[in-house]
């Protein structure tokens, strides 16, 4: 998801204005980019607590970590990580079929 930053020069003056300038952020942005974003987020939380998401995760599940809002956030980024990550595989399995040639 792109960041959109107003400055006091930059600030939009109405409503609309404000809609058009987050219209034009969202058209810029793409699910690689956000995929990109939430393994940013999980190095964060990674360095942090130093322990990897998939450990953190498994720990998580089996109630070891308790239900500190940040740890909430944590696995619900993992879980998105998981999911997209799969939906990428699987759009690369299709792409990889499609176009790479047949073998006679």
């Amino acid at each position: 998801m792109p960041k959109v930053r107003f400055s006091p020069e930059t600030m939009p003056q109405s409503g609309e204005e404000l809609k058009q300038t987050l219209q034009d952020a969202l058209a810029q942005t793409t699910p690689l980019n956000d995929f990109v974003q939430i393994i940013k987020d999980l190095t964060w939380y990674e360095l942090q607590h130093g322990l990897s998401s998939e450990e953190f995760y498994s720990r998580f599940e089996a109630g070891e970590l308790g239900d500190d809002i940040e740890l909430i956030r944590w696995a619900n980024k993992y879980e998105i990580y998981l999911e997209s990550k799969g939906e990428f595989e699987q759009l690369m399995t299709l792409v990889e079929s499609y176009a790479l040639p047949v073998m006679v």
